[in-house]
């Protein structure tokens, strides 16, 4: 899977990264912008650190089993995937570790990182060369960042902020979305708590299930329709409907627009940002044949 990740995947944010000047300038980017693009569990990155000849990013903490480990596993080979792809040179890492445990063959890992590959640690880290921070980008667009940064900041600023239960609620229900429809029982029972407390707790911070769930619906659908491959049914599936009818009125309701009509006006604004946005709905964005 990681090998198959362009920047197209992750919309506005990967054309910021693909646009800087230099590696380092995309990385820079990365912990601002990290809860756009693929959180590691509930665990934020910690701030980069510079150790000897090496730049260390660190995402500790986290469970390691059933969704963590893909989380773990898919987001680094991400990173990596991602960094070769915009840079102008060969983009190696020194060391990957992962809280994970080790597998029964590491030949995989070794193969795709290219470099020491370690489980059973504190914490999911990358070790980055400080030379390779100064690799240019492919295809440098330092007018492009400014306008798509704004773009990005206001999707950062709808997301929400609230306490750590009310966080761990929401992740447990983004792990669900996609078997179905998440029910109240099967989230309290995944976080040892009797559907009756979590209603308690959830009610204590002025929320319920059924606005947490509107919520990341509608956060979710709003990043799946900036993916012209996906058809409304399948974006409808990935919300955990069973209709896709029930999914366009849902849609209405939380925006005041149907579906169809958002995803032409998300594609007029990327238009208007920059002539080179231009084949929206064939290319993503247009860049993925430049880079």
């Amino acid at each position: 899977m990681g090998k198959t990740v362009t920047p197209g995947h992750f919309g506005v944010i990967g054309y910021i990264f693909a646009s800087c000047p230099t590696l380092g300038a995309s990385l820079l980017r990365l912990q601002a912008y990290e809860r756009l693009v693929q959180e590691i569990d509930q665990h934020p990155m910690e701030a980069p650190i510079f150790d000897g000849s090496d730049l260390v990013l660190k995402w500790p903490g986290g469970s390691s089993g059933g969704h963590g480990r893909l989380n773990h596993e898919f987001g680094i080979a991400t990173f990596l995937q991602f960094s070769k792809s915009i840079s102008s040179q060969d983009v190696k890492l020194k060391q990957v570790c992962f809280i994970n445990p080790e597998p029964s063959s590491l030949n995989a890992y070794r193969d795709f990182f290219n470099c020491e590959v370690l489980f059973n640690q504190v914490a999911t880290s990358v070790r980055v060369p400080l030379h390779s921070l100064t690799v240019p980008v492919k295809k440098p667009e330092p007018i492009l960042i400014a306008l798509l940064e704004k773009q990005a900041n206001e999707f950062l600023n709808q997301l929400p902020t609230a306490n750590e239960f009310v966080m761990s609620v929401r992740h447990c229900i983004t792990s669900l979305i996609h078997e179905g429809e998440p029910e109240l029982d099967g989230v309290a029972s995944r976080l040892n708590i009797t559907p009756r407390t979590l209603r308690r707790r959830l009610d204590q911070y002025d929320t319920s299930f059924r606005e947490l769930l509107d919520a990341i619906r509608q956060h979710l659908a709003q990043q799946y329709l900036l993916d012209p491959t996906l058809q409304l049914s399948d974006v409808a599936q990935l919300l955990g409907y069973s209709e896709q009818s029930t999914f366009q009125r849902a849609f209405l309701r939380w925006t005041g627009s149907t579906p169809n009509v958002y995803r032409r006006s998300i594609q007029c604004q990327f238009v208007d940002l920059h002539p080179k946005l231009t084949h929206f709905g064939t290319e993503p964005l247009g860049l993925s044949q430049d880079l």
